[in-house]
């Protein structure tokens, strides 16, 4: 800034419906008529989030203790802890039930939405050590939901000490080197937490962009470094009053209750982190190392824009520029307030900066493309989807029921559930992209999973309610469409495209898309089989199977 001017504070006014439903798509898992109708009266973009930061968080165990009824003899699951070890394979798939009710009928939806894309940077999965223990997995989702708008270094521990963590990441049970047997702490989490989770493989500039020496990156630490930080974890267990891992994951407490510290397992000697530049000394117990090596990984430079990158990533952009990095880090290094790590500040950051919410971009790379999940949870929310009555089978026995969508086990969802990646490495990985935009130094992350046929089958059977699919899996998810029949009822067509157009794209539908779906419309109206509750799904579906949906701006 010149000196004598005067600093303009960035106005956070809701300035159209328009521009509100676009927020809401990167806020919450997809805007409706009602979201947009009253952001666009609290006429506050600011305003709206920090209200959202009180709201009472809804979390997945609690859902399913609460709607676990049992059948035929069963217990209801909150009167029955060891039914989740009994059922397992059945509340493998209740636990999806859950996350899909909660990100399409409950309030809290920034928290839901942050926890999501956080469950994309912190990864556990189902698939792996963790396939048998729902009750792990969910209670890990929780901690995700409850530490969203917490400090990162506070989430960090809380992630740490999660036994579903240590399970999938094999340091739960971990042992100091034994000379004699040849046995040697395990290094998966003392990798990971360094290359997933906080600092990455290289070092950063402030905006993201790799720093280098010589003309090449510069290593954030080497295998010297996974060595020594795996030392630091070691002595973990849960708590169920045994060390060995074989011995783990006995009960519900043990699975959802933080792990504890068995000192005669862990490394008590000095450990030289961070190039050999970061030193905890000998003496230290379990704890106290652990939250001396994550604390020494919080403060590392990296950490700002390695996870602001990312976050930015899964709510906004694929490819944020460099000035967007460097906002959001700055956010994270110090929140106004002098403390660093404070998730609120670089959520608002996120949300508020003039590229997302005043379009001050390159309109040829904004944007990202929606995930699987993403499109189902937008539909199921705009078009306010009803669910029924399900009963939960493990084999032949009935084992619950509860009301869900049980949008569960079609194949449909192109590998991607929640807790549900291949690897630890996510569905996807913040670099992945097709050739063609690598080559222009571009990433589309999501693209990974849309395959050669996208993900439009699955949008159409949804919103067509597909009699076949419908029926061989049993799926109880049904829209309201009452608007928009009557709308075609009064031959009110644009007006219809228009609605749609504004909820599903933040009105960015390309004029030639609109004037097709027109054009279908009054082509087809008069055919004898179509009705119009028939038309109104067929334009739903048309506009959530073209490029301006998939791609979110």
């Amino acid at each position: 800034m010149k000196r004598g001017e005067v600093e303009k504070r960035p106005s956070y006014r809701v300035r159209s419906a328009e521009e509100a439903s676009a927020f809401l798509s990167r806020a919450t898992f997809g805007a409706t008529e009602e979201s947009i109708r009253e952001l666009k009266r609290m006429g506050n973009y600011r305003r709206w989030i920090r209200r959202e930061f009180k709201k009472k968080p809804s979390y997945h165990l609690e859902w399913i203790l609460h709607h676990a009824k049992g059948v035929d003899g069963t217990e209801d699951l909150k009167d029955d802890p060891e039914g989740w070890q009994r059922y397992s394979d059945a509340l493998g798939t209740m636990q999806r039930d859950a996350w899909w009710d909660i990100v399409v009928h409950r309030s809290d939806q920034l928290r839901q939405r942050v926890a999501f894309a956080l469950s994309e940077i912190l990864v556990i999965s189902r698939n792996g050590p963790l396939l048998s223990f729902p009750d792990a997995r969910l209670s890990y989702y929780d901690l995700l939901v409850r530490h969203a708008f917490d400090n990162f270094e506070t989430l960090l521990r809380a992630v740490t000490y999660h036994p579903a963590m240590g399970k999938y990441l094999s340091y739960l049970g971990n042992a100091k080197a034994n000379p004699r047997s040849d046995r040697h702490p395990d290094e998966n989490y003392a990798r990971e937490v360094m290359q997933l989770f906080t600092i990455g493989l290289y070092e950063l500039n402030p905006d993201g962009t790799q720093k280098l020496r010589d003309g090449r990156p510069i290593p954030t630490y080497t295998q010297q470094d996974i060595r020594e930080m795996a030392r630091v974890f070691t002595g973990l267990s849960d708590d169920n009053g045994e060390f060995p891992a074989e011995a783990a994951f006995s009960d519900f407490h043990s699975r959802t209750s933080p792990m504890i510290s068995f000192e005669e397992y862990h490394d008590r000697g000095e450990k030289r982190i961070l190039h050999g530049r970061k030193i905890i000394p000998a003496g230290g117990d379990t704890v106290s190392d652990i939250n001396t090596a994550l604390h020494h990984l919080f403060m590392h430079p990296n950490v700002g824009p390695f996870l602001a990158r990312r976050l930015i990533q899964r709510l906004v952009t694929s490819n944020p520029s460099p000035r967007y990095i460097a906002h959001v880090a700055r956010a994270f290094n110090d929140n106004g307030e002098g403390v660093r790590g404070d998730l609120k500040a670089v959520i608002e950051a996120i949300l508020l900066d003039e590229e997302a919410l005043r379009e001050r971009h390159d309109p040829k790379i904004f944007g990202k493309f929606r995930e699987p999940l993403l499109y189902p949870a937008h539909l199921f929310r705009a078009f306010h989807a009803k669910n029924g009555i399900h009963t939960l089978r493990q084999g032949e026995e009935k084992v619950y029921r509860y009301r869900s969508f049980n949008f569960n086990g079609t194949g449909m969802m192109r590998q991607e559930g929640p807790l549900e990646a291949l690897t630890v490495f996510n569905y996807f990985t913040p670099d992945d992209g097709p050739y063609a935009l690598k080559k222009k130094g571009l990433v589309a992350p999501e693209l990974e999973l849309y395959g050669k046929q996208g993900i439009d089958d699955v949008i159409i059977g949804l919103v067509t309610e597909n009699s076949y699919v419908y029926r061989l899996f049993h799926i109880t998810a049904h829209l309201q469409l009452q608007r928009e029949i009557a709308l075609i009822a009064r031959k009110r067509y644009r007006r219809l495209i228009d609605r749609l157009d504004l909820i599903l794209t933040g009105s960015r539908l390309n004029p030639r898309t609109k004037q097709a779906a027109l054009h279908y419309i009054k082509r087809h109206i008069r055919d004898k089989q179509m009705t119009h509750e028939k038309m109104a799904r067929l334009v739903i579906g048309l506009i959530m199977t073209s490029p301006d949906y998939a791609f979110q701006r």
